[in-house]
């Protein structure tokens, strides 16, 4: 695949491609950095609809650049060679949120910190006036901090604005019953809904509607967004509370569902605190500033700023005589002095000597008759490394070890654990041929099957996960 020329950039690889763009990853000349370039497509004919979503993108993407759970734009242009529009992106690696749970679903501590992460963006990006409209696991990049990062704002609408729209479109798997059958073509709640959408696949792996193995066309998948009760995630680590929540962000009719992004961010640190999970700060902008933080002024000079006490200034170079090598003075005749001038400065010589014999004295204590004194008790003398040791030592740290065979009654799955166990301790498992999830305290699983099945498997201490082990039978 051919990558366009962009003066100030180098092209590395194709990244992947989208409904009407390729997504390029390019080195960046100056300052030197990686970015993601979004490019619309050779066959994709440049009509005023495609220009202005790129546009409407481009601007909504820039407005929340500052945002930590937003991609942000650093520039856009258009190609020298066939006019193409693109832009230049904050580059975070592959692959994206939704492939990398479609096989190891999130640990629920870690989907509903996501959660208020993401909610954040979207809060920030309603307060901006923009609605999102195409909220999805695959919508969700990660940053190299391990972060999620929301982008592409490619449907993005104006509040107040989408309902003249005359084409709108749509991720079936993620969107509400109201833009399916046409009720809307946006809203707060639509965003709610597919955000709710998206944490229950952090969760399970796959979208709210969809079946394994089932039919899972556009027209079967409507039918059950329209017509059929949100459904429970059904794994027993998942707090009842979070089921509930996310069946009310799941809801039929708008209304039903939290009234804003804020609200089930909010929602959902209360399941944190109640479960006694750490804390997710939510990330939402302030748009005034701090009233009760006066501006510097100068005082009595009305309009006239005063320079504040921590500002950085130019300090002009001083030379300290006593720093610096001397200058031999010229020899000349002594000036003529007044008979007060050199009674001060005989005293002065005279006090200069005795202050000199006083620190001699002090300097030949200290260096021959204090070898036998003791250290300083106020001291410390550290012996070894001071480094403090982890807050939090990692101790699942191994996935378990997970052995399969069949039997004559099905599939035998058994496993030790990658820790000596103790009390409390869990596994939580998941088997493919069905998308049951488990969990059990045993060191063994029988499966009663004659198919092939899979089996997904981690161990569980407390708020901690160890990596999953997975293991096939045929």
């Amino acid at each position: 695949m051919s990558a366009p020329v962009i003066p100030g950039f180098a092209f590395v690889e194709h990244l992947g491609s989208g409904g009407f763009a390729d997504v390029f990853l390019y080195e960046q000349q100056w300052p030197r950095q990686r970015v993601a370039v979004k490019v619309v497509r050779p066959d994709v004919p440049l009509t005023d609809r495609e220009k202005y979503l790129f546009t409407a993108e481009a601007n909504a993407m820039a407005r929340l650049a500052d945002h930590p759970y937003i991609v942000s734009v650093i520039t856009a242009g258009v190609t020298a060679e066939g006019g193409r529009p693109f832009l230049v992106m904050r580059y975070c690696p592959p692959p994206d949120l939704g492939v990398r749970v479609r096989s190891n679903p999130m640990a629920p501590v870690d989907a509903v910190s996501t959660g208020i992460k993401l909610a954040s963006a979207i809060e920030t990006a309603h307060r901006s006036g923009i609605l999102h409209r195409d909220i999805k696991p695959s919508n969700v990049l990660v940053t190299t901090y391990h972060e999620p990062a929301l982008t592409d704002f490619g449907i993005a609408g104006h509040l107040g604005e989408v309902e003249g729209d005359s084409d709108v479109r749509i991720s079936y798997p993620w969107s509400p019953p109201e833009l399916l059958d046409g009720r809307s073509n946006g809203s707060v709640a639509s965003d709610v809904y597919s955000l709710g959408a998206t944490i229950w696949h952090l969760l399970v792996g796959r979208s709210p509607f969809s079946i394994p193995s089932g039919d899972n066309s556009t027209r079967a998948l409507s039918a059950r967004i329209l017509h059929a009760a949100p459904p429970a995630t059904q794994r027993p680590d998942v707090p009842p509370a979070l089921d509930r929540l996310l069946q009310q962000c799941l809801a039929k009719r708008p209304e039903h569902r939290p009234g804003s992004a804020l609200e089930l961010a909010r929602a959902l640190q209360r399941i944190e605190s109640a479960a006694g999970w750490p804390r997710t700060a939510v990330a939402v902008e302030g748009d005034r500033p701090d009233a009760s933080v006066a501006a510097p002024g100068a005082p009595g000079v009305p309009g006239v700023p005063d320079a504040p006490e921590d500002a950085t200034a130019m300090k002009p170079v001083t030379v300290i005589s006593a720093s610096g090598p001397r200058r031999i003075a010229a020899q000349g005749p002594a000036p003529e002095v007044a008979d007060d001038e050199e009674s001060s400065s005989v005293s002065g010589l005279v006090w200069a000597a005795i202050g000199a014999l006083v620190v001699a004295l002090v300097v030949g204590f200290l260096v021959l008759g204090g070898g036998g004194r003791e250290e300083d008790p106020g001291v410390v003398v550290p012996t070894e490394s001071q480094t403090p040791s982890d807050v939090v030592p990692d101790v699942l740290t191994a996935a378990p070890t997970l052995n399969g065979r069949r039997t004559a009654r099905g599939v035998l799955f058994e496993w030790n654990p990658p820790v000596p166990a103790e009390p409390g301790d869990s596994f939580s498992y998941h088997r493919d041929d069905t998308g049951d999830y488990g969990r059990t305290t045993k060191k063994r699983l029988l499966l009663r099957t004659d198919q092939p099945v899979c089996l997904d498997l981690r161990m569980t201490r407390g708020s901690d996960s160890s990596p999953t082990a997975s293991e096939c039978v045929s």
